[in-house]
């Protein structure tokens, strides 16, 4: 054996006894995934999604993600705690979020919120334009529309018919109903009235379908500002990729931002996601929109107003602190 070859064979023993040293330090980093999943109801609350996505801020970023639309929010909650998706839109349900957070902690986080205020509208109470529903104690032997598979709503609708005399289920039956099926329905007397989520109130008063029964009903009965929706992500997908999910946190910050500086941005991306026309874009409000790390305390007291319904009505046996479901930056 000559000198060279004894010399390489030292010195591929010396990087094998290297390689090993390092794994039992755990001293190998694992590569992490650019490849990110995103859950989205078609909602004016996903419009950060939808600008930066359009924009092209997530490929500018070296992300590689996959937009995933759903018709109920428990569906995209399901999705998370499964690992089937990694993040949600801005849109997703805050109230849902929190009670599974609640019931099976530490796998979920909120890292923004959307809704609105008393000047921003983004949920409505609607009755046909013909219906001789004037106020909401009128609501009495009526069937009240909301959205498919959300404890969110359905808790929201306890609450406010509560202070008006009415008990859910009793004196107002509930009706789930998909996103999609949500203005037919209200149009056919399929139910007397309606709660939903822009733009389904715009599409409803501009076709001269309905019209509202109280403005701004979320932030008179429950909250102001309310924040019915929220920017969720899984935590063992952040734990595993804290640099991808930063850039991710990154994106929807920079599109919040712009959007927050001019809501009209959001709108020529609309029709894409929302299958509405010109018209519609033109009317229907962009959603208010809050960073995890940009909320001020008006922002977090409304927010744990509405957490602490769910205590209220027992949907949960205890009380939810809302800045416990804040994300915090992984450091690695």
């Amino acid at each position: 054996m000559n000198k060279k070859t004894t010399a390489l064979i030292l010195v591929c023993i010396l990087v094998i006894v290297g390689i090993c040293y390092a794994i039992s330090k755990k001293e190998v980093v694992a590569i992490e995934t650019t490849k990110v999943r995103i859950a989205y109801l078609p909602l004016v609350h996903g419009s950060p999604l939808y600008l930066a996505e359009e924009k092209g801020y997530f490929k500018e970023a070296g992300l590689e993600v996959e937009l995933i639309p759903f018709q109920s929010p428990s569906q995209i909650i399901d999705a998370l705690l499964q690992g089937q998706v990694d993040f949600t839109s801005p849109g997703g349900a805050t109230g849902i979020v929190a009670i599974a957070d609640f019931k099976n902690p530490n796998k979920l986080k909120i890292y923004s919120l959307s809704g609105g205020d008393d000047v921003i509208q983004n949920d409505s109470i609607l009755v046909k334009s013909a219906s001789t529903i004037k106020t909401i104690a009128d609501l009495k032997g009526k069937k009240l529309g909301i959205l498919t598979g959300s404890i969110q709503w359905q808790t929201v609708a306890k609450y406010f018919l509560a202070q008006n005399n009415l008990i859910a289920g009793k004196d107002v039956v509930l009706v789930d109903l998909p996103i999609n099926l949500q203005t037919q329905a209200l149009a056919s007397g399929q139910v007397d009235a309606l709660i939903a989520i822009e733009p389904i109130p715009t599409v409803i008063k501009k076709n001269n379908i309905g019209v509202e029964l109280v403005d701004h009903f979320t932030t008179k009965y429950v909250s102001n500002p309310f924040y019915g929706g929220a920017g969720i992500l899984r935590i063992e997908f952040a734990e595993k990729n804290p640099k991808t999910t930063e850039k991710v946190l990154h994106v929807f910050d920079r599109a919040i931002e712009e959007i927050n500086a001019d809501t009209n941005v959001a709108r020529p991306y609309l029709k894409k996601y929302l299958s509405i026309d010109d018209g519609i874009i033109a009317q229907v409000p962009i959603s208010r929109f809050r960073m995890y790390d940009k909320l001020t305390d008006q922002d977090i007291n409304g927010a744990q107003k509405f957490m602490d319904l769910f205590t209220t009505y027992k949907v949960i046996d205890g009380k939810i602190d809302f800045k416990n479901l804040l994300y915090s930056p992984i450091v690695k």
